[in-house]
């Protein structure tokens, strides 16, 4: 009885562990979509800080 016992709670935690890596996936999967988004509106405001700086005659801010 107790191997019987001991393989469906061995089973148990292997869904378990299967459950927690799904959510687990969806969320890495939402922040990364978070961070593309964060990642294109960096893109824009940089490109709008050059465009200001070429109107003014400002030197490029030089990057490391």
């Amino acid at each position: 009885m107790s191997v019987i016992k001991d393989a469906v709670n061995a089973m148990k935690e292997v869904i378990l562990l299967t459950d927690k890596v799904e959510k687990t996936g969806s969320v890495l999967s939402e922040i990364s979509k978070e961070l593309r988004d964060h990642d294109g509106r960096l893109i824009r405001l940089e490109t709008m800080v050059e465009i200001a700086q070429f109107q003014s005659g400002q030197k490029k801010i030089e990057t490391k």
